[in-house]
This record gives C-alpha cells, sequence and structure tokens, in this order.
C-alpha cells in the first residue's frame, strides 16, 4: 500500500494522470498550430506537470527518510526546486536567456508574496497573530537579502548598452566569466548557509497524513529508480513546455517579462505552493516559512547559479543579470519578507498586503510592458 501511494500523487491528483500521458505522446505539436492550440497546449503541459512533480516531492521525502537528516537534507537541496530546473535547463538550451533568469526571480516572487500571502490569511483566520521563529527568521531573512544583493551585482556593475545579449549568449566573454565567479561564491555562500541552518534547525513533528506514504517501508532501491524514472518524465514534458512557450510568446502579444516572471514559474511553484497552503491551514509557521522562504534561498543561491555552470558545457553562456524592473520587483518582495516579519509575528492585514503588491505586479507587466 505504502508503495503504491508512493508512486502516485494522493486521489485528488491522479486525474491530471491522462493528462500527463498525453503530454508525453511524440508527434502531439505536429497536430497543434495556432495562437490558441499553443496556450491549450502550454497549459495542459504545466497540468500534466502537477502529477509528476507532486510524485517526485513523495520520493524526495522518502529518500531523506532513508538517508538521515544530513544526507538527506543535501539531496532534498538537489531535488528540492527539480521542476524549475529541469524547465530552466531545457530554455537554456533553446537559447531563451531572459525567460531563465527571469522565471527564477518569478519563482522567488510567488513563492514569498501569493503563495507566503495567501498562507498567512489562512495561518491567521479568526485575527489570531502567528509567531514566527526568531532564529529561523532572522538567518532565512539575512540569508535571502544576501542572495538577492549577490546576484544583483552582475546587473549593476553591467555598463554595456542594453541589448540582446543582456542575459546570455552563445560565445564567452567578460560578462559570462563575470558570471560565472558569482555563480561560484553564490554556491559557496549557499553551502555555508545549508550547514548553519543544518546545525541550528530543531526538530519539528511529522508532518504526514492519511493519503500520504509511510516512506521507511519502500526499500531504498525502489525510491532511487523511481526518482530516476520520475525525473526523466518531468524533463521530457518540461522540453515541450518550453517549445510551446516559445512558439507562444512569438505568436502572441505577451511580453517576455509577463511570461518569465508570472507564467513560466506558475506550474513549478504549484507543489510547493500546495505545501505551504497546508501547513497554514494548520497553523504551522515553521513549515510554511520553509516551504516558501527557503525555497526561494534554493532558487536564487542553488539554481541559477548552478544553470551557469550547466551552461558552459552547452555553450549557452547565461548572464546573472535581470532587467530593472524584474531586479525591482524582486528587491519588493525580498523587502516586504523582511519587513512583514520584522516583529517575529505576523497577522492577516500583512498577508493581505502581499497579495495586494503581487496583484499590481501582475497587472503593471500585462497591461503596461509591450512585448
Amino acid at each position: 500500500m505504502a508503495l503504491t501511494s508512493l508512486l502516485l500523487p494522493p486521489p485528488r491528483w491522479r486525474v491530471l494522470l491522462p493528462i500527463t500521458a498525453l503530454m508525453l505522446w511524440p508527434g502531439l505539436d505536429d497536430r497543434i498550430g495556432g495562437l490558441g492550440g499553443h496556450l491549450l497546449l502550454f497549459l495542459l503541459c504545466g497540468l500534466g506537470l502537477l502529477p509528476l512533480a507532486i510524485v517526485l516531492s513523495q520520493l524526495v521525502e522518502a529518500l531523506v527518510s532513508h538517508l538521515g537528516a544530513r544526507l538527506g537534507g543535501l539531496i532534498s537541496v538537489i531535488f528540492g526546486n527539480v521542476v524549475e530546473l529541469l524547465v530552466a535547463v531545457n530554455a537554456l538550451n533553446s537559447g531563451l536567456y531572459p525567460l531563465v533568469v527571469i522565471s527564477i526571480a518569478g519563482s522567488v516572487m510567488i513563492n514569498c508574496m501569493p503563495v507566503l500571502g495567501l498562507g498567512i490569511v489562512l495561518a491567521t483566520r479568526g485575527e489570531q497573530p502567528q509567531r514566527i521563529n526568531p532564529h529561523n527568521r532572522d538567518l532565512h531573512t539575512q540569508q535571502l537579502t544576501m542572495s538577492a544583493i549577490l546576484l544583483a551585482l552582475p546587473s549593476v556593475f553591467y555598463q554595456q548598452v542594453m541589448g540582446a545579449d543582456l542575459q546570455g549568449s552563445s560565445h564567452p566573454d567578460g560578462f559570462s566569466l563575470y558570471s560565472t565567479l558569482v555563480a561560484l561564491l553564490a554556491l559557496a555562500y549557499y553551502c555555508l548557509a545549508f550547514v548553519v541552518t543544518l546545525r541550528s534547525r530543531q526538530p519539528t513533528a511529522p508532518t504526514a497524513t492519511d493519503d500520504e506514504p509511510t516512506a521507511s517501508e519502500v526499500p531504498l532501491a525502489v525510491v532511487v529508480v523511481a526518482l530516476g524514472v520520475v525525473t526523466v518524465l518531468v524533463a521530457g514534458i518540461s522540453d515541450r513546455l518550453v517549445g510551446t512557450l516559445e512558439r507562444l510568446v512569438s505568436q502572441s502579444h505577451l511580453s517576455e517579462l509577463f511570461v518569465g516572471l508570472f507564467l513560466l514559474p506558475l506550474f513549478g511553484c504549484l507543489p510547493e505552493a500546495l505545501v505551504g497552503l497546508k501547513a497554514a491551514s494548520r497553523r504551522q509557521m515553521q513549515l510554511l516559512m520553509t516551504s516558501t522562504v527557503e525555497s526561494s534561498l534554493q532558487l536564487l543561491l542553488f539554481v541559477l547559479p548552478l544553470l551557469v555552470l550547466i551552461g558552459i558545457p552547452m555553450g549557452r553562456y547565461l548572464h546573472l543579470s535581470l532587467p530593472p524592473v524584474a531586479l525591482a520587483s524582486l528587491a519588493i518582495a525580498v523587502v516586504m519578507i523582511d519587513r512583514i516579519t520584522d516583529n517575529r509575528e505576523v497577522i492577516w492585514y500583512e498577508g493581505l498586503q502581499l497579495l495586494i503588491l503581487f496583484a499590481a505586479m501582475v497587472a503593471g507587466s500585462l497591461l503596461l510592458i509591450s512585448p
């Protein structure tokens, strides 16, 4: 029973499995054309990714339970944002440099604003303020601010004319060398932050529910093989998602900024969002902060620098540079997280502030920025 529960998403998500199978069907792209068809295919790819992403998170939890806190924690870092990583790798391979960098910033914004904001509203319903662990709060907000500043430096120091090569190019240059250096520094800082967080983390009560598997009952070899198979399936649908998105952008009036900041990260963030909102409904603020802020740290300090290094042997030299609007939006998200958690407790009104700001950003990128 535990094996079946581990290899399948919870029952309410199994209705999407036929869509997942359809999105893995070869030759499907040739049968769908037109702007409406590309939009439909993009949405179906996103929906098809959801069951796989949920199963992937279950398998990672099972692997962590077998390997222990330290080694399991490292595995969790690698696979914690694997959907975003695989989508970004496919976009990088296609030369969609702006979408790669902007989508990582977009994932951070979605984690830190609508997901955390809605989670705070749920957790503080009935006007009950929720306390936040002071040590974890200070550590996470400090690391989030540091990561945003570190990854903003290439944009600040980039003094050339803004052009097509801002986010990357197919040949090495001074900017790619500098981005590689910053990526290595970011990874080193994240490793240090990971060790500090692991040493200071207090044990938490299990959060498994009736529809979640008992991971220790499943053999480690089965978990590893299943993890590899699901990762390959996610990569296959991610490749189709990126290809469809490329055609959708070229044939529509959507700006790359809107697509990268809000549309592309939407499906990759959803599994973690569900974990965070479930924790919020139970008033588990520590788990909510972990699934949003700590996930954002992984994206900025692990996933994005890793993409810079992955691109080098591919001949895709990713630049750690964001357009001014995306950089400002990321800065707003980081500042707001610091401000609303400054007194170590949150109320529903502070969550509503995050939701309002995010809605204003979506509307601005959709209505005021030309494609």
